[in-house]
């Protein structure tokens, strides 16, 4: 993608986001490369539908500067971090949406459930320890979180929201679209079945059969991390 592309691409995709009940007002925040240095983010502090594509602004991935009419998201920290450290990312999708920010404000991981478990590629989707938005500390967090189950596309932001990523902010959108999808499913489970956890969790066996069908492989925490 050229800048032009990728601004068009981030602004729909936040278009969508508020359509879809994944944020309200200028919550949240998605990010897109476009080349090995740079990469464009939503701009900060306006409601989506105020703003057009050509608002975003355009990031140096080494830097931190930026160019445009409008300042980035005040999440800048987080992209930069994600984008950085993971090569084989093309975009980050950080959402607020509710069943998975309940979540991550019970400070529980969201455990493979349904078939729409499986888009996260991971056994659990982790909840990282909290700090503080727009922190160089909440990118740290992420990093660290998605590290102890490699190939993961997600992770959940302590007491904050969801943190999706993927090769194309498609991809990334989809996996905050399956991380609330799922939270919810758990969270009405939970609730039918008062007693107990309440969802049967899909043991490894069939988490790994369902992955096969799609062709990938559902990471995993290192058990001997966890364990520590």
């Amino acid at each position: 993608m050229n800048v032009e592309q990728a601004r068009e691409v981030v602004h729909a995709a936040c278009l969508e986001m508020v359509a879809d009940g994944l944020v309200i007002g200028s919550a949240g925040n998605i990010s897109a490369r476009v080349d090995e240095h740079r990469f464009v983010v939503t701009a900060a502090g306006v409601p989506y539908a105020r703003l057009t594509a050509a608002e975003h602004p355009l990031v140096d991935v080494r830097t931190g500067e930026w160019e445009g009419p409008r300042p980035p998201t005040s999440e800048l920290a987080l992209h930069l971090g994600v984008l950085r450290s993971m090569a084989d990312v093309g975009a980050v999708v950080h959402t607020h949406s509710r069943h998975a920010a309940a979540f991550a404000v019970a400070r529980l991981d969201l455990p493979f459930v349904c078939n729409e478990s499986m888009v996260t590629r991971a056994e659990r989707v982790l909840v990282t320890e909290y700090a503080p938005p727009g922190s160089t500390d909440l990118g740290d967090q992420a990093l660290a979180t998605f590290a102890r189950q490699p190939g993961s596309r997600a992770v959940l932001l302590a007491n904050h929201g969801v943190v999706a990523v993927g090769p194309t902010v498609e991809d990334a959108a989809l996996v905050a679209r399956a991380v609330e999808w799922t939270a919810e499913i758990c969270h009405l489970a939970r609730t039918l079945v008062a007693a107990g956890a309440g969802e049967t969790v899909l043991d490894r066996a069939v988490q790994d059969a369902i992955g096969r069908n799609y062709g990938v492989t559902i990471a995993r925490e290192d058990e001997r991390q966890a364990d520590g």
